[in-house]
């Protein structure tokens, strides 16, 4: 039987969000989603950030988003029941390819998958799979497109 609790899984685009547009995606979230929510960052979209943090080292703007958004994170570890899951990509696997491959598992268990980005394609094959996006719309106001 599948269960009722809300999963938002939360891609890393998101996670530069609180201080790059002033939001606190959290709250925000809480607030369009009735009933049992809880977050989910896959330890391959941190990973990401991070190699894009190397990878450049004079994006300094992109650095102080990434290092707020990551203490945003850990500051509201406890309070949105937000999990870091250990999954990885496969080797030849995308890392779109990868959240839309734990999206598909999610979906197996639970009816109320949301997935948080600001992809456009990545927002267009989550529909294409029947999950539900949410995006910054304006620069100032989440949205939610059901699938």
């Amino acid at each position: 039987m599948k269960s009722n609790k809300n999963l938002v899984v939360i891609d890393s685009n998101f996670i530069l969000l609180p201080f790059q547009f002033k939001i606190d995606y959290f709250d925000e979230i809480r607030l369009k989603i009735e009933g049992n929510l809880r977050f989910i960052i896959y330890q391959q979209i941190l990973n990401e950030l991070e190699s894009k943090r190397k990878r450049d080292p004079r994006a300094t703007n992109f650095k102080r988003f990434l290092e707020s958004g990551l203490l945003y994170l850990e500051k509201n570890k406890q309070k949105y029941n937000i999990g870091i899951l250990e999954y990885i990509k496969k080797e030849n696997e995308t890392t779109d390819d990868f959240i839309l491959r734990m999206l598909k598992n999610l979906k197996l268990e639970n009816q109320n998958i949301y997935l948080a980005t600001n992809d456009s394609e990545l927002r267009k094959k989550a529909k294409i799979i029947k999950i539900n996006t949410i995006f910054l719309r304006q620069k100032k106001y989440l949205s939610i497109d059901r699938a």
